[in-house]
């Protein structure tokens, strides 16, 4: 029922490991000096631009797997169905 357009997860996991590494950086560069440690307030500044990224990486990809769905199986099938209920 799917198409041969394949979604590249291998690719999609590059980009989330980015992401991480990323903000474990961040996160690391500022909470390692006492004299200039980041506030709650950028902590959770981070934290919801990861869950931003990861989330625009996961909608991506279930909307490249939904658009790659053949519909035309389905829509043959619903219309038998729907003829012999009639």
């Amino acid at each position: 029922m799917a198409k041969n357009n394949k979604v590249d997860i291998s690719q999609r996991v590059l980009e989330i490991e980015r992401l991480l590494t990323e903000f474990k950086e961040k996160f690391e560069a500022g909470t390692s000096d006492v004299d200039n440690f980041i506030t709650m307030n950028e902590i959770e500044r981070l934290w919801g631009e990861l869950r931003e990224n990861t989330d625009n990486v996961y909608s991506k990809t279930v909307q490249e797997l939904m658009s790659n769905v053949n519909e035309a199986e389905l829509i043959r099938k619903k219309k038998e169905n729907i003829v012999t209920k009639v």
